[in-house]
């Protein structure tokens, strides 16, 4: 019989060993080990959260042009309001007159024109058929003089008509784009809640993580942009051969980003362009551009279908960047794969890399 006396002291030493490294009875993970894995799985829950936060930012940044589309709608529609408003005025004006020059005509007629009448017979209300023909009659005495015609006094008063429906048609228009306006800006403001919502759940060394996820992401941004940049740069020439009329870049460029750049600091706001206290983005353009001379539209939608547009290869200082589809971005290019803009709520006007795959187009004002 095999006996194991002998060998039981250098078996309990093997067991001992092996459970030590973690082969028998599962896995045994060190202090050290462990606090790696929990390092690993705090970057990824930051980096899902930064993910969430980028993806809520976009929505942020669409409606947020939505809100400015309404604005600019609003204002635009003012203005027709005030012109309406003057044109239903002069028409009545003008009713009021031809109607005043048609009785000052037929007084005038009957006091020195020797009919046989008077005027309280040819103005007197007898009804029916005589009443219509009197009417008729005091339009033949105006008619005699020249002064008007009963085509232009129907004319008249029916374009009255028609210019105050026209007038009641579009301040009922306002009011609709006042509430459309209203529930841009609170759907806006409700995802804005739920973007500090959800950086208020990051706690502790979190915090620092976050940070550092957002920074490496900043940075790594800026590398590819700026190598993009680079090529785009170095393809310049043959790239221009490819394309013909694209406009000159403006003398006034400059002028537009040290204007920009002054507001650098500036927080975000939607629907503001106010040097020193709030822009959103197109705001920020809008003001830059303006300082120079240049009108631009009030949203980057009606930025981008207005102005020329060349290709991002083509991009030069100055140039407008537009991302988002549909477009809820703009910002102005500084070279270099880099643009100055203001980016959303919580933010404020700075410089920042340019995700050149995001872009869906660049103009050039001027």
């Amino acid at each position: 019989m095999f006996s194991t006396r002998h060998h039981r002291g250098p078996l309990r030493s093997v067991l001992v060993s092996l459970l030590a490294v973690g082969i028998m009875g599962g896995t045994v993970i060190s202090p050290g080990l462990a606090s790696a894995d929990s390092v690993d799985d705090k970057r990824r829950q930051v980096a899902n959260i930064a993910d969430q936060l980028e993806n809520l930012a976009e929505q942020m940044d669409a409606l947020g042009e939505d809100y400015a589309q309404s604005l600019t709608d609003q204002a635009d529609l003012a203005v027709e309001i005030d012109r309406a408003q003057a044109d239903v005025a002069a028409a009545e004006a003008q009713l009021s007159q031809m109607r005043g020059t048609l009785y000052m005509s037929a007084v005038t007629q009957f006091m020195h024109g020797g009919r046989n009448s008077t005027l309280t017979n040819l103005f007197a209300s007898s009804g029916g058929v005589q009443d219509a023909l009197q009417r008729s009659q005091l339009l033949s005495i105006a008619m005699n003089q020249g002064s008007l015609t009963t085509d232009s006094l129907d004319a008249t008063a029916t374009s009255l008509t028609k210019k105050k429906a026209a007038l009641e048609k579009k301040r009922k228009q306002a009011i609709s784009i006042g509430a459309v306006a209203n529930k841009r800006l609170g759907a806006a403001e409700a995802l804005a809640a739920r973007y500090e919502q959800l950086q208020s759940t990051v706690q502790g060394d979190l915090v620092d993580l976050l940070r550092e996820e957002r920074n490496r992401r900043e940075a790594q941004a800026l590398t590819d942009a700026q190598r993009e940049a680079a090529g785009y740069s170095s393809k310049y020439a043959s790239i221009q051969k490819k394309y013909g009329n694209i406009p000159k870049v403006s003398a006034r460029s400059q002028s537009v980003i040290r204007a920009a750049l002054s507001q650098l600091g500036v927080p975000y706001r939607y629907g503001m362009s106010s040097p020193g206290k709030a822009f959103d983005c197109s705001g920020l353009t809008t003001y830059a551009w303006g300082k120079a001379g240049v009108g631009l539209k009030r949203n980057s939608r009606a930025q981008f279908n207005s102005l020329p547009h060349i290709p991002k290869e083509l991009a030069m200082p100055g140039d407008l960047i537009f991302t988002g589809s549909p477009i809820h971005h703009v910002g102005i290019y500084l070279g270099n794969g880099t643009m100055v803009h203001a980016p959303r709520t919580g933010d404020v006007v700075k410089i920042g890399p340019i995700r050149w795959w995001k872009v869906v187009g660049v103009v050039r004002p001027g």
